[in-house]
């Protein structure tokens, strides 16, 4: 079976994951796969599984970009492709309208993946515009079915996003060479509880909120130190009006923006508290609050959208409602005056993930597993 992966870029988030980690699952099982994106961080990891890359920019917007229609049309008549599974937008443009003038022979199972609540238009319809479409929870799902697809549709599935038990195993602790090596670039968080919020930097993350949480927080628990992991797009001025906001609140020695990082595991699991504090829209799913969970760190987050279902089965305790404050104010104060048990869980593992989505492969071509 050959598969192709087709995505913006090989950066780092929740869509570009699934798709290396499919990637991956697929060479173990033995298949061939093709992954088309512009070059990024989990380029290594492509290489690494033995999986063939185009560096195609199919996803940046220009009047350029079209001009892989054909040539995708092309190297796919070349290649005897079984599936193209898309993980965004624009590259579900490009891809379908490469495969449309195929011979219906040759045209490959076209696969969508709603990684997120896109804001509804002709443009986002594309991605319930495949021969299968998986959701990636239940809150996706409902968003997909209420403005696209009927709700008994047989082509649309649910298959959440997983987290891998051996990157995340449970009471993970880094090495003393990890730890020597952070207070060495950051010697402020040494002999500090790290309060972690993980994520791209983007207005919809609640940072904003996370800021004003340790400020109201910081007078009561002088030891605590917040921790912002991700980056802005090139040229943004929001960590800028971060740093003033936090100037403004009298925290901005209690606030450290550590960038993109590929060692999230190690923070989280230095870690007393990680957050997910997206608002609007929530999260499809959040990959990060299963990640800490399974390590055994307790996670404070907003209780909607997919990171509500996590929270259900993993750690019904961390659920704040969304967008209060003050009850997100109290929990962690909760948290940090004595420390929740997250017990060890299987759920939302990445094994599961894969075989359903692998299972789906074998369906629509015919084979077996």
């Amino acid at each position: 079976m050959h598969v192709v992966q087709a995505l913006v870029s090989l950066g780092i988030g929740g869509s570009e994951m699934v798709a290396v980690e499919t990637t991956e699952h697929l060479r173990a099982a033995g298949h061939r796969v093709t992954v088309i994106a512009a070059n990024g961080p989990l380029e290594k990891r492509v290489r690494a599984a033995g999986a063939d890359w185009l560096d195609w920019p199919i996803g940046r917007k220009r009047l350029g970009t079209l001009r892989y229609i054909r040539q995708l049309r092309s190297w796919i008549l070349e290649n005897d492709v079984d599936i193209v599974h898309v993980h965004s937008r624009l590259p579900a443009w490009i891809c379908h309208l490469a495969l449309r003038k195929l011979p219906p022979g040759k045209r490959p199972v076209f696969i969508t993946s709603m990684h997120g609540q896109y804001s509804v238009s002709s443009y986002s319809a594309i991605m319930a515009r495949g021969d299968q479409v998986i959701a990636v929870s239940n809150h996706i799902r409902e968003y997909t079915t209420r403005n696209y697809l009927p709700a008994d549709s047989p082509n649309l599935h649910t298959i959440y996003g997983g987290t891998s038990r051996a990157d995340f195993p449970y009471g993970y602790k880094p090495g003393g060479d990890w730890q020597q090596a952070l207070y060495a670039e950051f010697p402020q968080l040494e002999n500090r509880r790290i309060l972690l919020l993980p994520g791209r930097l983007s207005r919809y993350k609640g940072h904003a909120t996370f800021i004003e949480l340790l400020a109201v927080l910081k007078p009561q628990f002088d030891d605590i130190h917040a921790v912002i992991l991700g980056r802005a797009k090139p040229g943004s001025r929001y960590i800028s009006e971060l740093e003033g906001l936090a100037e403004r609140h009298g925290v901005i020695d209690k606030l450290t923006f550590c960038g993109l990082r590929t060692d999230v595991r190690d923070w989280m699991s230095t870690s007393s508290i990680v957050y997910n504090l997206c608002s609007d829209p929530p999260e499809a799913f959040g990959r990060t609050v299963p990640e800490a969970l399974s390590l055994g760190v307790p996670v404070i987050a907003w209780n909607h959208g997919g990171v509500r279902e996590v929270l259900q089965e993993m750690f019904p305790d961390g659920a704040v409602e969304p967008d209060n404050l003050p009850a997100l104010i109290d929990k962690t104060r909760k948290f940090l005056q004595q420390a929740p048990e997250v017990r060890k869980s299987d759920a939302f593992s990445l094994q599961t993930s894969m075989d359903q989505t692998l299972g789906l492969y074998y369906a629509v071509v015919g084979k077996e597993d």
